[in-house]
């Protein structure tokens, strides 16, 4: 297979991002767990439940695989095409329907601004879950319709043909009629000004050729300017798509990728690019703070393999962000180097290795034997002790039921100093467990901050101990 191409990847790591948008078909909702099938079988399902309902008659549609013909037909008989809605809306999970890994890391990318817009011509509301679950709703925009238009942002996900939601159900475009009444009366201009000023325009997914969606890739094409750099993403031969065809590309341009797979290379590349923000950060702190240099290429290489939505949402964690996904800038990567930084220091005079787990916790690990588990938290430079400590123990739920939970947090950027060395509880210092903490752990988890790790190397080995090895007789 071959890479994809330098422009795509350079467009995705430009800093200051914005140089992308994404034209999504049914194609990339076929990909699980969203599983919507794909407009031809739709199209199937729906013309047999309307003929075997007495709707539609064998024959009233010329083409029953093409989802806007059978709409034509019934429109042509009822005036209207209800009849299409409903069976469509209640045979399939367009409202519930969860994203898949390529929906995901979309919606990542639109935190970061990498990606300005999307653009979809489907009508589940796999890509609309993505956002809400990274919790990136007051970030990236949710524009259903027309009538949304005023609550853009900067970044947004458009909904061409309207959605699920839509209650009127006239109002989806499932008919070509429709969609040259919508493009014109409200699409075409914040399309053409808002959407298509992007350098680089990739179209994904498109799918089974039906009229509509053909007719929407044409409408797409010709608003775009003579200077963008357009692709075509499906998994397909190119001489086979009516898409191809309709944005009249170079075969050069066309990508033979599903979704889910275009979207983990993009983002790869992206990671990379952050990783090496992060790696530049940390060498920025060791010498603006003074610290010893630590090797922590072993972490810097786990988080940029952990990818852009899991290390996003670490960096939430670690952050101790209101939200699950917290996007790159510069704050917040200094703030990670120097708990990167730490961690180094721990492995360096502990000898042991530190992992991090996709669940954010770090476990430090001696010969592939777990020495211990900890959390890690940063004050972001304006939480105090007490802050930090709600804030961890907020979180600490999702951790109580591993083998080894966490014994204690490490923590860096508080807006005060902890001048006293904070008591551990008995329960990890001696082993004294009182009858709760069998069963729910201590009721607190001690803090400690990094700053006190870093002048006092047996604390570190009392929190770190290498295992005992027994003598072989």
């Amino acid at each position: 297979m071959t890479a994809l191409p330098a422009e795509l990847l350079q467009a995705v790591a430009t800093p200051g991002g914005g140089r992308i948008a994404l034209v999504l078909g049914a194609g990339c909702s076929v990909e699980p767990p969203t599983s919507v099938p794909v407009s031809r079988n739709c199209a199937l399902e729906i013309h047999r439940r309307l003929v075997a309902d007495g709707i539609l008659q064998e024959g009233d549609c010329p083409n029953p695989y093409d989802l806007s013909l059978v709409a034509d037909a019934v429109f042509s008989k009822r005036h209207s095409q209800r009849d299409v809605v409903e069976r469509f809306r209640d045979q399939y999970d367009l409202k519930t329907a969860p994203p898949n890994d390529g929906y995901k890391i979309a919606a990542a990318m639109l935190c970061e601004g990498v990606i300005t817009s999307v653009v979809t011509l489907n009508f589940d509301l796999a890509i609309s879950h993505a956002v809400v679950d990274l919790g990136v709703g007051l970030i990236v925009g949710i524009v259903e319709g027309p009538y949304d238009l005023p609550k853009q942002r900067n970044v947004n996900v458009y909904y061409l043909h309207r959605n699920v939601n839509a209650t009127d159900v006239e109002t989806w475009v499932l008919r070509t009629a429709i969609l040259q009444e919508d493009w014109k009366r409200h699409w075409q201009a914040i399309i053409a000004t808002k959407v298509l000023v992007a350098p680089v325009v990739v179209f994904a997914g498109l799918g089974t050729p039906v009229a509509v969606l053909v007719e929407s890739t044409k409408l797409l094409r010709e608003a775009l300017p003579q200077t963008t750099k357009l692709y075509q993403v499906d998994p397909g031969e190119y001489a086979n798509s009516k898409f191809f065809e309709a944005l009249q590309i170079d075969p050069s341009a066309y990508i033979q990728r599903g979704w889910c797979q275009l979207m983990e290379e993009l983002s790869e590349r992206l990671s990379t690019e952050h990783i090496a923000q992060l790696q530049r950060a940390v060498g920025q702190k060791t010498i603006q703070d003074h610290l010893q240099t630590e090797d922590v290429s072993s972490l810097l290489n786990r988080l940029g393999s952990l990818g852009i939505v899991t290390f996003g949402k670490i960096r939430a964690l670690w952050l101790l962000h209101d939200r699950p996904y917290r996007r790159v800038d510069a704050d917040g990567l200094s703030l990670i180097a120097d708990l990167l930084l730490a961690l180094g220091t721990i492995m360096r005079v502990s000898g042991t290795a530190a992992v991090i787990l996709e669940d954010g916790h770090i476990e430090f690990r001696y010969q592939d034997r777990i020495v211990a588990g900890f959390l890690i938290a940063s004050g972001c430079g304006h939480r105090g002790k007490a802050a930090v400590e709600a804030a961890v123990e907020s979180r600490r739920g999702r951790y109580r039921t591993l083998p080894d939970p966490p014994r204690a947090v490490f923590v860096g950027g508080t807006a005060d100093i902890w001048t006293t060395q904070p008591t551990s509880p008995r329960d990890i210092v001696q082993g004294e467990l009182k009858a709760e903490d069998i069963i729910t752990g201590p009721t607190s988890l001690p803090l400690h901050h990094i700053t006190e790790l870093r002048s006092n190397p047996d604390l570190i080995r009392k929190l770190v101990p290498l295992p005992v090895t027994q003598e072989v007789r």
